[in-house]
């Protein structure tokens, strides 16, 4: 019997030049490099739940496109802008913080939705006198001090939730040192930096740029403490902040409605 040779025993393959491999090679490892960028990005961009996502300096955040729009079962919830311009001895002023906004600050407050501004300057008068202020107050220069104690608080810690305790504290109060306790009780560690700022240049100037806010109201003021509610003066939030400051809000948050139940 004749043996068959090794090329009978073996299938003919067509002979490949190495250069033609190495191109077929390329092709190969390239289709399965954009394969895999294509399955990357649609695993990244395609979800489940039917979320989305928008990017932000180089962050991913998801959102719900449900949720993207007011609806009857989630109503839009307006802020209230409350800005209130009083000296800090005043009469009026002092009985005003005492029964009206401490209370509608208590019973709102953390809500977020009163966008709250206290200017302390009243019916004071400052003149400019080369890079410093000089400043005459209603009720004599003890008051421009504490005012101007109130105003680096203010200006210090910027948000009502901070400042507020330490302004309610000072109103009334009878001189610097008595105002500065209570710096000590909310903020015992800036002690040295408030009573540099309320006996000096900042406090001045601080003060001052709180008179520029005051000159600007229409019409001028001409009672204290002065209540603006979105913009407007309102005068029946000396008597009633909360009632007032709750009618402002619509839709009504629930702590509105039982306040005005416990008034019928």
């Amino acid at each position: 019997m004749k043996k068959l040779t090794r090329e009978a025993q073996e299938p003919l393959i067509p002979h490949i030049r190495p250069s033609t491999r190495n191109k077929i090679r390329k092709y190969i490892y390239g289709g399965i490099f954009f394969l895999s960028i294509f399955i990357l990005y649609r695993a990244l961009n395609n979800n489940e739940s039917g979320k989305k996502g928008i990017g932000r300096n180089g962050d991913f955040i998801e959102y719900d496109p449900r949720k993207s729009g007011p609806t009857l079962e989630d109503p839009v919830v307006n802020m209230i802008k409350l800005d209130i311009y009083m000296e800090a001895q005043c009469p009026d002023t002092s009985r005003f913080f005492r029964q009206q906004l401490k209370k509608a600050w208590d019973i709102l407050g953390n809500l977020n939705r009163i966008e709250l501004n206290v200017i302390p300057f009243g019916k004071a008068r400052c003149t400019e006198k080369g890079n410093d202020f000089e400043c005459q107050c209603q009720h004599g220069p003890t008051e421009c001090e504490i005012n101007q104690l109130m105003n680096c608080v203010i200006d210090r810690f910027g948000f009502p939730h901070r400042y507020l305790p330490a302004v309610l504290c000072m109103q009334g109060k009878h001189s610097l040192d008595e105002a500065m306790t209570c710096v000590t009780q909310n903020f015992p560690a800036e002690y040295n930096r408030m009573r540099e700022c309320a006996g000096g240049q900042r406090g001045r100037r601080l003060l001052a740029l709180s008179g520029q806010k005051t000159a600007s109201i229409t019409p001028a003021i001409d009672f204290i403490p002065w209540i603006v509610i979105n913009g407007a003066r309102n005068s029946d939030a000396l008597y009633d902040l909360t009632q007032n400051a709750c009618e402002a809000m619509q839709p009504m948050p629930s702590a509105c409605k039982e306040y005005l139940l416990s008034l019928q």
